[in-house]
């Protein structure tokens, strides 16, 4: 909608022009007003067609509104009160000529300079800048209008102008200067030096544009039209890349609290499946294993007609008690629980060894307490890396390496064929990557320089 209206009356005046005989040559600064309207007036739309996420970018797209539809309201409001008295209205096209331009150029120079690239202050201190802006544009317009106007004509209105003026200055060399610093502070090899680099020799060149002598020349017309062009097209490419990166922060922040969320329901999951197994193992289990003893030896003191009957129940309660067993280990191996981490793993080690496969070595380093839950993902991906490693590579060897670092680490390497290139990836090799996403860690797999099959896993510190 705004660069449809914008151009709409840009065109206007245009054909105020041409019907009228204005020859525009003779205020070629008035054709500034035109890439100014179209290139601001489509700024703003890309703005608040994203929905800005930030303050900023909501001060930006309020700037560029008002600049884009001020710029596009002087262009035929300028055409049409030099079309003399051909047209009517060219009194009130004259009146609002004379201040509507202080919304057009006046606010880029009073606050656009101060809050460029991204409508942040460079800090907390530098808000009277803004402010001063915003006041010295209101007496810019408003002293202007009620000057213009026949029953609201004063002596001191054209004095409260030049306060306006005066004030403008005075805001547009604090957002020089703060253009300044942020280029200072810059990192070098940032694109952020680039982007007010560009806007200040866009500005330069505008007010170069603006102070020189009228001229009825095609290189005045040129000049005028580039300067006019140059602004929003520095304030456009400043926009996108501010707009981009914060979407991104922001996308990047919903990331992260998905991933945090993910990370406290697994641990979460793990801690009641922690629970869950103890009320199993220590509770349900050993009353059913002594209901279990009970019916055994009640089986010597029942009629022979009783015995079957009793001996149905031992064995039922024995399944049970064996089923209890199997869901205990579900919920987390016997040998974690009972060894912990390395010695869970050093046992699998020597049990893989023993199947007259490679040989499996564990080098583990001291670990700090770990959660339950990165126990249990660490050794189900490790075990899972050991024994497809035996089953499968033809190896001689197998490396498990358990270190902390900034994180949980783990690696199983072999010495055997290793992965072929283009074969899918398996359920095993699937569940591993899950239970370390689930952490918010990853398992990678690459083969090694002898051809051989190195998996890699990392779990992040879990911050209390």
């Amino acid at each position: 909608m705004l660069p449809a209206g914008a151009s709409a009356m840009v065109a206007s005046g245009l054909f105020l022009g041409a019907a009228t005989g204005l020859n525009f040559g003779e205020d070629v600064e008035a054709f500034i007003n035109v890439p100014l309207a179209l290139g601001f007036s489509t700024v703003a739309a890309s703005i608040w067609a994203t929905g800005p996420a930030t303050r900023g970018l909501n001060r930006l797209g309020l700037l560029y509104t008002v600049v884009g539809l001020a710029s596009a309201v002087y262009f035929p409001a300028h055409a049409w009160a030099n079309a003399g008295a051909a047209l009517p209205g060219v009194a009130f096209a004259g009146w609002l000529g004379e201040w509507v331009w202080a919304l057009g150029a006046a606010p880029l120079m009073g606050i656009g300079l101060v809050l460029y690239p991204d409508g942040e202050l460079p800090g907390r201190r530098w808000w009277p800048a803004p402010v001063g802006g915003v006041i010295a544009v209101v007496l810019l317009a408003g002293a202007n209008a009620l000057n213009a106007l026949e029953p609201t004509q004063a002596t001191f209105w054209p004095t409260i102008g030049y306060i306006g003026f005066v004030l403008l200055l005075i805001c547009s060399a604090a957002g020089v200067i703060a253009l300044i610093l942020r280029f200072a502070r810059a990192p070098r090899t940032s694109d952020l030096r680039g982007q007010i680099g560009a806007f200040l020799l866009a500005g330069l060149l505008a007010v170069g544009s603006a102070s020189l002598p009228d001229g009825n020349t095609v290189a005045h017309l040129v000049l005028a039209l580039t300067a006019g062009a140059a602004l929003p097209a520095t304030v456009a490419s400043a926009v996108v890349r501010h707009r981009l990166l914060d979407q991104r922060a922001v996308l990047a922040a919903r990331l992260e609290a998905v991933s945090a969320s993910r990370q406290a329901l697994v641990t979460e999951r793990e801690d009641e499946r922690l629970r869950l197994r103890r009320d199993l193992h220590d509770g349900l289990g050993p009353s059913l294993a002594a209901i279990g003893l009970g019916l055994r030896q009640l089986q010597a003191d029942v009629p022979d007609a009783q015995q079957p009957v009793v001996t149905t129940l031992a064995d039922e309660v024995q399944r049970a008690v064996a089923e209890v067993r199997r869901l205990c280990d579900g919920l987390r191996p016997e040998a974690l629980q009972e060894l912990g981490l390395a010695a869970a793993l050093a046992d699998v080690a020597e049990r893989l060894s023993c199947l007259g496969g490679p040989a499996v070595a564990l080098e583990a380093e001291p670990l700090p307490p770990l959660p339950a839950a990165q126990e249990a993902a660490a050794y189900r991906v490790l075990m899972e890396a050991t024994t497809n490693a035996v089953r499968h590579s033809g190896a001689r060897q197998v490396a498990i390496r358990l270190y902390w670092d900034e994180g949980l680490h783990g690696t199983v390497e072999d010495d055997g064929a290793g992965i072929a290139p283009g074969v899918p990836e398996g359920v095993g090799l699937g569940a591993m990557s899950d239970r370390a996403d689930e952490l918010g860690g990853r398992t990678t797999i690459t083969r090694t320089r002898t051809g051989g099959t190195l998996v890699r896993l990392w779990l992040p510190e879990v911050l209390a």
